[in-house]
């Protein structure tokens, strides 16, 4: 893991082995935009099961992802101000990046110091967390990418 970028102390990653991950490279990307007040959050893992299991994904890599996918809408949806939106995108073009974000009036998104933290960089091959103003509030954008990549010959 590796610390804050020059300029934003809030920025967090966690790099993969072979010093690749962070920010998604530019691939198409299905977007989801949806209340972040929890009664909508399951799209997201279903939008996610859907184009995982249509890509080279097996079994327990889409369980995987979907627990991911979980984890990282509902730490943002607890954060979410009231009537916020969450924005979930989904890419895949090689391995599967999924951004989610929503606005807050608190500054933090999830971090180490969570147990849900934990779970995420368990489940996913590379992980990064990053907080911006947000255009036209007082409050910022919070924002948590994660990426797995399949296990070739497991499906």
């Amino acid at each position: 893991m590796t610390g804050g970028r020059a300029g934003n102390p809030n920025r967090m990653i966690q790099r993969d082995a072979d010093g690749t991950g962070g920010p998604a490279a530019a691939a198409p990307a299905v977007e989801l935009r949806l209340p972040a007040n929890g009664e909508l959050l399951f799209l997201a893992r279903l939008v996610a099961e859907d184009i995982a299991s249509s890509a080279e994904f097996a079994l327990d890599e889409v369980a995987d992802l979907r627990l991911a996918v979980d984890e990282a809408v509902a730490a943002q949806a607890r954060r979410a101000d009231d009537g916020a939106v969450l924005e979930c995108a989904f890419r895949c073009a090689g391995r599967m990046t999924v951004t989610v974000a929503t606005t807050s009036s608190w500054a933090f998104p999830p971090g180490p110091d969570e147990v849900g933290w934990h779970i995420l960089r368990a489940l996913t091959d590379a992980l990064d967390a990053w907080t911006e103003p947000a255009p036209g509030t007082d409050g910022w954008r919070l924002c948590v990418e994660f990426a797995m990549k399949p296990f070739p010959g497991q499906r």
